[in-house]
């Protein structure tokens, strides 16, 4: 096949898919809510759990996506339309999943996966290719969302551990489908995780400027708002100067089964720190603008910590799946924002999450001179 009949058959997010996706910005910003209410260990370990189960699910919306256009014929766009409202069911429930709402969470999980597995599995039963490898994956994907149902009658700790078995499951499947073959449109792929990236950054956005909105404009809100934001815009300059075009060209010089599990551990399973880690940036930043001029707390420098750590480790382990070796920079940089984190006990918040938006500049700054060094034609940092 030529290169010319590759590209045309390359395409890009429908509108169906970015309208579904609506109802996914809606679960992060249920995600940081749940986590903003209970910001102690706890709390975040439940907040990462939820999120585990529904980024599984936009993951499945996205692997069926690839693989045949859902806005393409009649029966794909009434299926899709229909699950909208069930997802939006599913997000309504998240800050109080482990808790009363449990069984809504669970009942529309349930319902959005099934369907979503069938609609996927008529196309890859129908090809011997591709049998194999959705056969091995729907065998535990399948039973999750039903353990996930289960799960929600029960109460306290077993919720939780029934819920962390669903995850697992999962993920057992996901390596499982690492024997056979995927549909995998590399431009497409690569965009769709591109714009999950962009629907967190936007949680930040949106919760530093309400938060600026209910505390009253003034200097000090301000101030906090644009230095939350500018860690935002950091964040995004890191992601988008290499992440999305490195993902599709590798994508496309990988074929048969090797694409289908870099597209697994490069974005099914390696952007999810990257969302995660933007989420908990969130959450601090709700803290953060809502009460500007203060220490932030002992529970949010910690998740500023975390945030690092989560973004930065899944770009340590992004690129170590595609070229077998890591950046020094960025271990230093999850290190030094540690370290800024844990003695900023009496120092403005602003403080604290400026320094961190420099070590993002300084980290990415030295990454793109290796770069440049390695490809003296590359031209954007």
């Amino acid at each position: 096949m030529t290169g010319e009949s590759v590209a045309a058959r390359e395409r890009h997010a429908t509108n169906l898919e970015l309208f579904l996706d609506l109802v996914f910005v809606f679960a992060v910003t249920q995600i940081a809510s749940l986590i903003g209410r209970h910001h102690s260990g706890t709390g975040t370990a439940k907040g990462l759990l939820v999120f585990t189960l529904v980024w599984w699910q936009w993951s499945q919306f996205t692997w069926a996506g690839s693989a045949a256009d859902l806005q393409a014929n009649a029966r794909t766009r009434v299926l899709v339309l229909c699950l909208i409202p069930i997802t939006l069911l599913m997000t309504t429930s998240i800050p109080s999943a482990f808790g009363s709402t449990g069984v809504w969470f669970g009942a529309a999980y349930v319902g959005v996966q099934l369907l979503v597995l069938v609609a996927q599995g008529l196309r890859a039963m129908s090809d011997p290719i591709t049998r194999l490898a959705f056969v091995r994956y729907t065998t535990f994907a399948s039973v999750a969302p039903v353990v996930v149902f289960g799960g929600a009658f029960v109460h306290g700790n077993a919720r939780v551990i029934v819920w962390v078995v669903a995850a697992l499951l999962n993920l057992i499947g996901g390596l499982r489908a690492a024997g056979g073959e995927w549909v995998i449109d590399p431009v497409h792929f690569s965009e769709r995780h591109a714009l999950f990236i962009i629907i967190a950054l936007g949680e930040v956005l949106v919760t530093a400027g309400a938060a600026a909105s209910e505390a009253g404009l003034h200097r000090a809100s301000a101030v906090a708002m644009v230095v939350a934001v500018a860690g935002a815009c950091m964040v995004w300059w890191t992601y988008f100067a290499f992440i999305p075009e490195v993902g599709e060209h590798a994508l496309r010089r990988t074929t048969g089964g090797a694409r289908g599990r870099l597209a697994r551990d490069m974005f099914t399973f390696g952007h999810f720190p990257l969302a995660f880690g933007i989420i908990l940036y969130a959450v601090v930043v709700k803290h953060l603008v809502a009460d500007p001029g203060r220490p932030l707390s002992l529970d949010d420098r910690s998740l500023l910590a975390l945030s690092v750590a989560s973004f930065v480790g899944g770009l340590l382990a992004i690129q170590f799946r595609v070229v077998r070796r890591v950046a020094p920079e960025r271990f230093v940089a999850i290190a030094v924002a540690a370290v800024v984190c844990a003695i900023g006990r009496s120092i403005a918040g602003e403080i604290i999450v400026a320094l961190v938006a420099v070590v993002y500049s300084m980290m990415q700054a030295i990454t793109w001179h290796h770069v440049r060094a390695v490809h003296p034609t590359a031209d954007r940092p």
